[in-house]
Formats: structure tokens, sequence, C-alpha cells
């Protein structure tokens, strides 16, 4: 395994591209924070995005996954300080993580990690 942290500067343009690349992938979000531990938030629905708004004083990722409607959740992380990718020996991605300044985190993890050029009839898109 390896860590890739993804600098503050490339926040929202990796992130795109992360969501472009995996949109539809099935994951999980946990969510670790010193006061509960972990606690899912997310647990195996299509991932919808990752979007970070970067601004000079206050910033969000925002994370969604599942359908339409009712079974759409979405996350969003305030005051983020650290974006990391964990990624297999290989070089596919197994989870993004997202740490804030109170230092809880939150942990996307896919439920089926692969490099996205052996991921075989996949859909790129899925009914909204």
């Amino acid at each position: 395994m390896r860590t890739v942290v993804i600098p503050r500067a490339d926040w929202r343009a990796k992130l795109d591209e992360f969501s472009s690349v995996h949109e539809g992938w099935r994951v999980s979000l946990d969510l670790l924070t010193p006061e509960l531990g972990a606690q899912p938030e997310i647990d195996d629905l299509p991932l919808r995005g990752v979007a970070a708004e970067v601004g000079a004083r206050e910033s969000t990722i925002t994370i969604a996954a599942g359908s339409t409607g009712t079974d759409q959740i979405t996350h969003t992380i305030h005051a983020p300080r650290r974006v990391q990718l964990e990624q297999s020996d290989a070089g596919a991605d197994v989870a993004l993580e997202i740490e804030s300044s109170d230092h809880a985190k939150a942990i996307l993890r896919f439920t089926s990690p692969a490099l996205p050029e052996t991921v075989d009839g996949l859909p790129r898109k899925f009914p909204r």
C-alpha cells in the first residue's frame, strides 16, 4: 500500500478527476471522531462524486453516494486540512481519507478496489 497526499491547491481538480473515474463504483464511508470512534455513514452505495470548495478562509469537501431522491446520502466535511489517497501496490485506489481541522476523519472505501482500466462493463453513468 502507498499513501498519496493531495496538496490543498490540487483538491478541486484531483477530486473532480477522482469522481469522474469512479462515478458509479460501490463505496462505503466511515467517520472517525475522537469522541465517538468509527461510525458508518454510507454502506455499499454507488459513488456520485466528491467535490471540494476551496476558499481563502473556509473550505468544504462533499461526498455524495446513492441514487436520486431519498436514497442519496451526502456528507460534508467542514474545514478539511488533509486529503490523501490510499492505493494498492498495483496503483488501484483503495480509499480516500479526508481529515478535518477537529481531527475527525472521513474514510471513503471502495467495495472492490480495482484499476479503472481493468473494470469491464461498469456503467460510467447511472440513472439520476
